[in-house]
C-alpha cells in the first residue's frame, strides 16, 4: 500500500490526520525516522516571510518573521494523532515551541495549511545562519544518536501531555 501521502494525492482526498512543516533537523530523513519511529515521507516545501536561523547555544533553528524571505523546508501530511504527540515531545511544546497553523507553499506553487512550530520567549537567534547541510555535516550523528536514544525510551505518560493537546486541535478541526 503506498504511503499516505501517495494515498491522498491519488484518491483527490485530503491526507487524513495532521500536515505539519519542518525548517530544520526534521527536514532529515533520518531524524524524521527517530522522532516518529518510521519512515516519514515529505515533499519540499516554504514558507514565505519567514527565515530559519541558528538558535543561541543550539545545533537547531528557530523561524524568524522576515518580510520578503523564504524558509525553505518539507512538507509532512496525514501525521496521526501519537505521532503528532511524539513531535510535541520532541520540540518541546509549550516551553520552547508552540505550534501554528500557516500557510505553506508546495512545489508547484500550492498552497496547503500545516502546523509548524515557531519559537517562544526562551529561545533567541545565534550568530549565522541555519544551514541543513552543515548540521548533517558537524552535528547530525551524535543529534541523531541522543534523539534515537530518547525517543525510543518514551513511555506512554510522557506523551499523555502532548496527546490531550493535539486531540483538542483534532476536535477542532472537525
Amino acid at each position: 500500500m503506498p504511503p499516505a501521502t501517495e494515498r491522498a494525492r491519488t484518491s483527490g482526498r485530503e491526507a487524513p490526520g495532521f500536515d505539519f512543516f519542518f525548517y530544520g533537523t526534521l527536514c532529515d530523513p533520518d531524524m524524521r525516522a527517530a522522532v516518529f519511529g518510521r519512515k516519514v515521507e515529505a515533499v519540499p516545501a516554504g514558507l514565505d516571510d519567514y527565515e530559519a536561523v541558528p538558535v543561541d547555544r543550539g545545533r537547531f533553528p528557530i523561524l524568524l518573521f522576515q518580510r520578503g524571505q523564504t524558509a525553505a523546508g518539507v512538507l509532512c501530511r496525514g501525521l496521526s494523532l501519537i505521532e503528532a504527540a511524539r513531535l510535541g515531545f520532541y520540540e518541546h511544546e509549550g516551553r520552547d515551541y508552540g505550534a501554528r497553523e500557516l500557510t505553506v507553499r508546495v512545489d508547484g506553487g500550492d498552497s496547503k495549511l500545516a502546523w509548524l512550530f515557531l519559537p517562544m520567549g526562551t529561545l533567541r537567534r545565534g550568530p549565522g545562519r541555519w544551514d541543513l547541510a552543515e548540521w548533517q555535516r558537524y552535528a547530525k550523528r551524535d543529534f541523531l544518536a541522543r534523539w534515537t536514544r530518547t525517543m525510543r525510551a518514551l513511555e506512554p505518560k510522557d506523551l499523555a501531555p502532548f496527546i490531550e493537546l493535539w486531540r483538542g486541535r483534532e476536535a477542532s478541526k472537525a
